[in-house]
């Protein structure tokens, strides 16, 4: 009997996906507590969407790399990723783990800043996409990056949790039919992003 589906697979998928819809969870609360939606819906529907985006565009670049991955695994039957494997991680560890102290800083005293946020959420979101000309390139990265925080942090996340996923399955990879992955990694994303929304 063909095995298609691999246990290991599932969990793997499961853990990161979990892991990252705790952190869009606890993002859309911020918002939710930070801007009040009734208050000031566009606001609160800009960065809502701006953190739909960075999840979504994660999860694609993250599905695009696995798929990619995979394909060129069981096609030529060797595994070229392990010799980078720590560096993909490392990087993307690091990258998101800074971005993850500075707003898990800001998040620590929301409670006594609320109104404060509320405003600087509302001027960098207002602030004109054309910046002067005699701008210095530092300056136009702090407004984009500003501008859109709450993009970068989930697209972030998700992309260092998919791609931690996909290093995880390449190694269980190893040693399954390459037939029992696709089920058990759409199957373990689905529970992942269901228990997820019952958390959130």
């Amino acid at each position: 009997m063909v095995n298609v589906f691999s246990v290991p697979v599932f969990f793997i998928c499961f853990r990161e996906c979990l892991e990252t819809s705790i952190i869009v969870a606890v993002l859309l609360s911020f918002l939710k507590q930070t801007l009040d939606p009734n208050k000031d819906p566009q606001t609160y529907k800009k960065l809502r969407r701006q953190v739909w985006y960075g999840t979504g565009l994660g999860c694609l670049i993250c599905l695009i790399i696995g798929g990619a991955f995979l394909g060129t695994f069981y096609g030529l039957q060797k595994d070229h990723f392990s010799k980078i494997e720590a560096v993909w991680e490392g990087v993307f560890s690091l990258v998101a783990s800074v971005i993850i102290t500075l707003m898990g800083a800001a998040l620590l005293r929301v409670s006594k800043m609320q109104e404060k946020w509320r405003l600087k959420i509302a001027q960098a979101l207002e602030a004109k996409d054309s910046v002067r000309k005699g701008s210095s390139l530092w300056s136009r990265f702090k407004i984009g990056a500003e501008k859109y925080a709450m993009f970068y942090l989930p697209f972030t996340t998700v992309l260092r949790e998919g791609l931690e996923a996909i290093s995880f399955i390449g190694g269980v990879a190893l040693s399954v039919d390459g037939r029992s992955v696709p089920l058990a990694a759409i199957v373990g994303i689905a529970t992942g992003i269901v228990v997820g929304y019952l958390i959130y």
